[in-house]
């Protein structure tokens, strides 16, 4: 598309700015390749057979009049070659150029030319008559070479031939529709960036069509053009611009009403969505009848729903419903973008309601697709594994939406895993991870296939998959969690020593983590069970030193007592005992004696 586009524009732009003596015609990509560039080129000339007689040569004085004279001689010479019908046409623009038009075998047109002393432009021009083409030069195409002179002589050859030998003797190249000659130098035709050429020869000449000729009216198109082809790249900041310009300047151009929507589209991409609803209010005010009205009312939801603002969206997009009755698309779209809004404010059901209301009046593939990925991913957000898993798996069946069938994937298989088929849920887990290797998914992939086989009692292997993802993937936030999964699944085998240095790695790497705690309590608990109970209970101490969450320190209290318990010191077990309980005091110092090889140490521990 960009490609296209960025001869399109070339050859528009050229109608401001070529001294040749044709007028516009269009044309599309820009080089001639082996790969279709002709049937491309005829892909874009009705875009632009509207703009033929409109886009005059803005030169003004002698070249303008010659520019007429030449205008009303292609015109004549075409006329007269229709109304010739089969019998040969002869042009012959002075006495050193007879050139001859018939046809041939199968009704194929053949050309023959003898010129003398001639210059190349002059052929050129010759040709352009009989063949009724626009000829348009690269106006860096060193001129000199079409003011130089040579002798032809061909019969009855295609102009093909002809054009390839006049122009081939100065290193020049062409490439043509059924309207349009447009030439250049070889060299450009034939390097890498040629697309690139033709994008930034189309933004020069638009900017020097604006310099030029600020105060021609229609100069207006070139700052539209300009716009349309930053709209096209992206580029809405510079597009913005131009459309601005059009809607300050020339305000009772044609090009004023799209370019004032355009501006709404440009900041709705640029995120500034006052500026954008602005725009749109501007233009509905401006132009209440046009079709776009609804569009830009329903862009105004959208803003609205972007910002948070939903509730005032909910009543942008009923009144798109109440008052665009009679236009189907865009109240479609209103229910569908209203859905999504009552999904952004947790009302699933609600969502769902309308989702299926909109169901049967898309179409397109892509947008029941996600229509029915909606729904499911609504049933899934409610806890309804089942139905949000048959509406997943039908999905995949049916085989459409590729753009979401890797997220339909994921949920179907988290789907499976909170109904406790872990063999499904791997399987589908696995599936996702090969199908997409290059995905930023990955990850999360194989954190759940781990989960999966640690659900399964397979803890080897879930610790093999765990290690392979934070190989792979070290920088990734699952592979916090992949580390801290791999220190349970040691736990769960009875390997405490091991699961005790797996937590205590996690915690070293990961401080920050919203599993940090967890990760302590792993290490307390892994040293509890180990019977390592002086080193357990200091690290259930640390554990109090970090968290002041009720349940966590609950739970460590309680770990504690049971720590003394088995130890035998039934005293200090009752005061943690009691701590796990709570206590009235706002805050108390508790002391406990600590027997361990080296002897007896007092640890002190603040309860906030």
């Amino acid at each position: 598309m960009k490609k296209n586009l960025s001869f399109k524009i070339l050859l528009i732009a050229y109608s401001f700015l070529t001294v040749f003596t044709f007028s516009l015609v269009q044309g599309d990509e820009s080089i001639n390749t082996p790969f279709d560039v002709h049937e491309k080129l005829d892909a874009e000339k009705r875009n632009l057979e509207k703009l033929q007689m409109q886009l005059q040569i803005l030169e003004t004085g002698k070249d303008e009049n010659e520019q007429d004279q030449n205008v009303q001689f292609q015109i004549g010479e075409l006329i007269k070659s229709k109304s010739i019908g089969q019998t040969p046409i002869v042009i012959n623009p002075n006495e050193n150029i007879v050139l001859t038009k018939e046809l041939g075998e199968y009704g194929v047109p053949v050309y023959s030319i003898d010129a003398t002393q001639v210059k190349i432009a002059d052929v050129l021009q010759a040709l352009s008559a009989s063949l009724g083409k626009s000829i348009i030069v690269d106006d860096e195409v060193d001129l000199s070479n079409l003011s130089s002179y040579v002798n032809i002589s061909i019969q009855k050859s295609p102009v093909q031939d002809i054009l390839e030998m006049v122009l081939g003797m100065r290193g020049l190249e062409f490439v043509q529709n059924e309207d349009s000659i447009f030439v250049t130098s070889l060299a450009k035709l034939n390097v890498d960036t040629a697309f690139e050429y033709y994008r930034d020869k189309s933004i020069h000449l638009y900017q020097k069509a604006q310099i030029k000729y600020p105060n021609d009216r229609r100069v207006v198109k070139a700052y539209f053009e300009l716009g349309n082809y930053y709209y096209e790249l992206g580029f809405n900041f510079l597009a913005l611009q131009e459309y601005q310009i059009i809607v300050g300047k020339y305000r009772e151009s044609p090009q004023a009403k799209e370019s004032l929507f355009k501006i709404g589209r440009c900041y709705d991409s640029l995120k500034d969505p006052e500026s954008a609803r602005r725009a749109y209010f501007q233009f509905m005010y401006s132009y209440p009848k046009d079709p776009l009205v609804g569009d830009a009312l329903l862009s105004v939801g959208d803003s609205l729903a972007e910002q948070g603002l939903y509730h005032k969206a909910l009543d942008v997009y009923e009144k798109i419903i109440r008052e665009f009755a009679t236009e189907d698309t865009v109240t479609t779209r209103a229910q569908f973008n209203m859905a999504k809004t009552y999904v952004q404010m947790g009302d699933y059901r609600k969502a769902i309601q309308l989702f299926l209301k909109t169901r049967w009046k898309y179409y397109s593939d892509q947008m029941s697709a996600e229509i029915e990925y909606q729904i499911g991913n609504c049933l899934y957000l409610l806890n309804e594994y089942q139905d949000a898993g048959n509406v997943f798996g039908n999905f995949l069946m049916n085989q459409k939406g590729e753009e979401f069938v890797e997220n339909v994937s994921y949920l179907l298989g988290d789907c499976f895993y909170k109904q406790d088929n872990y063999l499904g849920a791997f399987q589908i887990f696995r599936k996702t991870v090969e199908a997409y290797p290059k995905s930023k998914k990955i990850p999360y992939g194989m954190y759940c296939m781990g989960k999966s086989l640690k659900a399964m009692s397979m803890p080897e292997s879930a610790i093999k998959t765990f290690r392979e993802g934070i190989q792979g993937y070290p920088d990734d936030d699952y592979a916090s969690k992949m580390l801290f999964e791999i220190g349970k699944c040691y736990f769960d085998k009875g390997d405490y020593w091991l699961a005790y240095n797996a937590f205590d790695s996690f915690v070293r790497q990961y401080p920050h983590s919203e599993l940090a705690a967890e990760g302590m309590i792993g290490m307390s608990d892994a040293l509890l069970h180990d019977k390592k109970y002086t080193e357990a209970i200091n690290s259930y101490i640390e554990l109090l030193k970090t968290s002041n969450e009720k349940k966590i320190r609950q739970y460590a209290y309680n770990r504690i007592g049971e720590c003394y318990r088995d130890m035998g010191k039934l005293e200090q077990a009752i005061k943690a005992y009691r701590m796990s309980l709570g206590s009235s005091e706002d805050t108390i110092q508790e002391t406990w004696d600590i027997n361990d090889s080296s002897g007896t140490k007092t640890c002190n521990v603040e309860h906030m």
